[in-house]
């Protein structure tokens, strides 16, 4: 769980310009606080609240989703548990308050067996579903007392810095105050159970940097629930979280709950990842200590802030004028024996505000100052600057991306469009393939005709050899006739000769027709056989 800056960088495993330099930036470290944090303030992957809020004008989403299993010793049940955790959080008109809805969505799926039986029963519904105001009462950070201001010699010493002090152990203080629903007939509350109920939280926290170890925070929370109904619930948690480095985080959480309706012990384990400053992904696992039932869940989340913060309020350590300072031009505050103070110059985006304000005991050389200013300003370049550079990394691995993306894109539709391509050319070739096929059953075709027009042609010849019987050699026949004196006779064998030669020229005449049409027939034969060979031959070399 990562409660307020808990992500802040870990200024003194930087590589400083002068000792004194890094020694007072991991002071302002200790000592600087606010509600709002330049990374992400959630209350996941535990189940605790911090104490500080998310910051005025700040709406941030948590939620995840866990698997479970339960095993009561007792009844005899085995249960397979889903859950969806959510939480909305909103930063409402000041820094020290928040306004929140809590809730959880639960089914589970129990098998109980009864003798040589098993019983299968389906519960589902809204576990819980609270709406609150959490509202910061004491922060040990802000207003410090001025005889807590810096001691120059003490900064030089790494034992004075780093020592262990009692006022480390006073935490921040928040109360809360919601409302909690419960549906009519819910399946995980008792019977008649009320529809509203109030619930009470007091939350504490403490915030420890260390030189070499990173970041630690410890939060408690006592919990007075459903006070008003028959059934009253007291629980407490007790959570420690500890940064490995500016990414990841790990955390230890005990959780304790006291009702008629149900009592348990709880432990759990997880970590975070802190994707960028508005974006957090986690997972934890839970446990318990008994078998009436026994427990074991595992869950996985991310919260998630709309960061419309517009104005911080700057907690100054010891010795430096403490609130919101606003700088107005060309004007001077006088004091009574006391310098005058140059305020500090906002500059958006930066951690660290670009302030000046001077230690309540001066420096006896005013030299020491001024380099002191100088490397501070340096430092601060130097951290813009690396932030700038790490944004532009950002981007230039998100361009990368993005044109690694469009050039998949690219390689897919190129290897969409060829394998249409081919596509294409295979569905020409299969419709050349079945015309030559076409082609050919043509050919086939009238060759057989051909041969029906052979038969034909026989058929004509036969006639015509038959007609050649039929009228033979005119000069034969007439050496065959005798010759007869009878004027009659040679005249009636005259006109039977006119008749004959009339027979013989109508049938030679009809026999060249039959040649002629022969004639036309094969010459219409030999064109079409011409003009197939050429097409197939004119196919043959197109393909």
């Amino acid at each position: 769980m990562i409660k307020s800056a808990i992500f802040e960088p870990n200024l003194i495993n930087m590589i400083p310009k002068s000792m004194l330099l890094t020694v007072c930036l991991f002071l302002l470290g200790l000592t600087v606080s606010a509600q709002y944090t330049e990374k992400i303030n959630t209350n996941r992957p535990g189940s605790s609240q911090g104490a500080f809020s998310v910051g005025n004008n700040v709406l941030q989403g948590e939620g995840g989703f866990g698997f479970g299993k339960q095993k009561h010793a007792l009844l005899n049940t085995k249960t397979n548990v889903f859950y969806i955790d959510y939480a909305v959080r909103y930063g409402l008109l000041i820094e020290q308050l928040e306004i929140n809805l809590t809730g959880r969505f639960r089914s589970e799926g129990i098998k109980r067996t009864i003798g040589a039986n098993e019983e299968k029963i389906r519960k589902t519904d809204f576990e819980y579903n609270t709406i609150g105001l959490k509202y910061l009462v004491y922060d040990p950070y802000k207003n410090p007392k001025k005889n807590d201001s810096l001691d120059y010699a003490k900064l030089k010493s790494w034992k004075e810095t780093y020592k262990f002090r009692w006022k480390y152990l006073i935490p921040a203080v928040s109360i809360y105050a919601g409302v909690n629903y419960v549906n009519a007939g819910n399946a995980f509350t008792f019977a008649n159970d009320a529809t509203f109920s109030p619930k009470f939280v007091l939350m504490t926290q403490n915030n420890w940097n260390t030189s070499k170890s990173g970041s630690w925070v410890l939060v408690t929370n006592f919990i007075v629930d459903k006070i008003t109904t028959e059934n009253p619930a007291f629980g407490w948690f007790v959570t420690s979280t500890h940064t490995l480095n500016d990414k990841w985080a790990v955390f230890a959480e005990y959780q304790g709950q006291k009702s008629d309706f149900y009592s348990d012990n709880i432990l759990r384990l997880g970590g975070a990842y802190l994707f960028n400053n508005d974006l957090q992904i986690d997972a934890n696992i839970a446990t318990n200590f008994k078998d009436t039932p026994s427990i074991f869940n595992f869950s996985v989340g991310a919260s998630y802030r709309f960061d419309w913060h517009k104005k911080d309020e700057v907690i100054l350590p010891p010795g430096y004028k403490s609130g919101i300072e606003e700088v107005e031009e060309e004007e001077n505050i006088e004091g009574d024996g006391e310098e005058n103070i140059e305020e500090f110059e906002e500059e958006e985006n930066d951690s660290l505000k670009q302030e000046r304000a001077p230690f309540v005991n001066d420096f006896e050389d005013e030299s020491h100052r001024e380099a002191m200013e100088n490397d501070l300003d340096e430092r601060r370049t130097a951290e813009r600057l690396e932030r700038e550079k790490i944004e532009q990394e950002k981007v230039d691995k998100k361009n990368s991306k993005r044109s690694k993306k469009e050039e998949r894109r690219r390689l897919k539709r190129e290897a969409k469009e060829a394998k249409e391509e081919e596509k294409a050319k295979l569905k020409a070739e299969k419709e050349k393939q079945k015309m030559i096929e076409e082609i050919d059953a043509e050919l086939d075709k009238m060759e057989q005709n051909e041969g029906s027009e052979d038969d034909e042609l026989k058929k004509i010849e036969e006639e015509l050899k038959k007609l050649e019987e039929e009228t033979g050699d005119p000069q034969k026949e007439k050496e065959k006739k005798p010759v007869e004196e009878d004027v009659d006779a040679e005249y009636e064998k005259l006109k039977k000769e006119q008749e004959k030669t009339k027979k013989d020229d109508e049938k030679r005449r009809k026999k060249e027709e039959k040649e002629r049409l022969k004639e036309e027939k094969k010459r219409k034969k030999q064109e079409e056989k011409l003009k197939k060979q050429e097409e197939k031959r004119k196919k043959k070399e197109g393909n």
